[in-house]
């Protein structure tokens, strides 16, 4: 009985070692780009609507605001809830 499961068995890893392919190399992506904002008080109109947000786990009082501009472009900006404002450079992610 033992003969005919280690068959089996060799067979099954022999079929899953043929199913598998090689994984391509990941393609270098362009650095992402920092852009400093116009005003520390208020998000211009021109990021378009917020579809987003994100909460930093290792300190809560931090958030990221995700807004998609007309042409798709992704800004983020980051603000300091516990302290009331909002960073110096939001974060621009093109789309293509």
């Amino acid at each position: 009985m033992r003969k005919p499961i280690a068959a089996l068995s060799i067979l099954a890893v022999g079929l899953v070692m043929v199913s598998c392919k090689r994984l391509e190399p990941l393609k270098p992506m362009g650095p992402l780009t920092f852009e400093t904002i116009q005003f520390t008080d208020a998000i211009p109109q021109g990021y378009g609507p917020l579809i987003g947000v994100t909460q930093n786990p290792q300190d809560p009082g931090l958030a990221g605001l995700w807004f998609q501009k007309q042409d798709g472009t992704i800004t983020a900006v980051f603000v300091s809830v516990s302290e009331g404002k909002m960073f110096e450079k939001a974060l621009t992610i093109p789309r293509k």
